[in-house]
């Protein structure tokens, strides 16, 4: 079971967009402007990701943004167990009788634990109803007891959430508490996964090879269509695993070549034609890559040269050399 992680961290600079929000797809845009909105605002916030998308950098920037110095607690809903997340987030409970006109709590709630700053809860959507009950309840009030008939205390904390459930089509199946998903109406945020934004792993790349330190490299073109050609179905997390792979074998200019040999074949080529020479094989991917680019901004090809990091010049040759041509709207069945 991880236990409640409680960060300081230290004041810096927020102003970078969070690693699962780079890019200039209109996800992305979208993503970031419901950030900023919420950066304004100090309502509960709901981020709505696939695994591997990594919520918690939202978590992390936000309160970065808004409630630097202060601690930021994270207690994931999914590793710990129905009662164990009661006392996590509510403390131990007193001996004495509960307060009936406030919710009453332990002095080592995690909800007071964050003081100030930001609780972060992984995957909201797995805790169980009666916690759910009592986060309402004290959302509502704002204020707790930490026994009957003690002094009133008053919440400072920030919440903001992760789910990657769909929690409306949850609470009209009753596993979620509508007075609980109203508290989260104010400030949603969606972290698009990588499949549905090829254009955006440039600039992803480059932030997870700073991240992972070390020498400076460079992915050559070839390379990066490679990476925006799979399915990503682990996102993030999956594409910082398979970087990881090969910037251990690679050079200070990162090929095509490179990337193919630490690409889990099982799953990302698993409907390929593994006969075709690796020349033809790039051929491929470049030629399926441009059109899914073409497609995507309606062969608007200035949009398309900029998604590709290519010249517009460079891009109306490559269609003719690799045999990419649109299809009339009237000649699609």
């Amino acid at each position: 079971m991880r236990k409640t992680a409680v960060i300081v961290p230290e004041p810096g600079v927020a102003g970078a967009a969070p690693l699962p929000l780079l890019g200039v797809s209109d996800a992305a845009v979208s993503a970031r402007r419901a950030l900023g909105l919420a950066a304004g605002l100090a309502t509960p916030v709901i981020v709505l990701a696939e695994r591997g998308c990594r919520p918690v950098t939202i978590a992390e920037w936000l309160h970065a943004r808004t409630r630097a110095g202060s601690p930021l607690v994270t207690v994931d809903c999914v590793t710990a167990g129905p009662a164990d997340i009661e006392s996590q987030l509510f403390g131990t409970p007193s001996k004495r009788t509960p307060a009936r006109d406030l919710e009453s709590i332990g002095p080592d709630a995690a909800i007071l634990t964050a003081g100030s700053g930001t609780l972060f809860l992984e995957d909201i959507d797995e805790l169980p109803a009666s916690a759910q009950r009592r986060l309402a309840r004290i959302l509502r009030d704002g204020e707790v007891r930490l026994a009957a008939r003690q002094p009133v205390v008053s919440l400072l904390f920030r919440l903001v959430a992760s789910t990657t459930r769909d929690l409306d089509t949850e609470v009209r199946e009753g596993r979620f508490r509508q007075d609980l998903l109203r508290r989260f109406t104010t400030c949603r945020i969606v972290l698009p996964p990588l499949r549905q934004r090829a254009g955006d792993l440039a600039a992803i790349i480059e932030r997870l090879v700073v991240d992972v330190g070390g020498a400076p490299r460079r992915f050559t073109q070839p390379a990066v269509t490679v990476l925006a050609a799979l399915p990503w179905t682990g996102n993030l997390d999956e594409l910082a695993e398979v970087l990881g792979k090969v910037l251990g074998h690679a050079g200070p200019i990162v090929t095509q070549e490179d990337v193919l040999a630490h690409v889990p074949i099982e799953g990302a080529f698993a409907r390929l034609d593994l006969t075709v020479s690796l020349r033809e094989a790039r051929r491929r991917f470049e030629r399926d890559y441009i059109a899914a680019v073409l497609e995507h901004h309606q062969w608007r090809m200035s949009e398309a040269a900029r998604t590709l990091g290519i010249e517009r010049a460079n891009l109306y040759r490559k269609t003719r050399q690799l045999g990419i041509a649109r299809i009339p709207r009237a000649e699609v069945s």
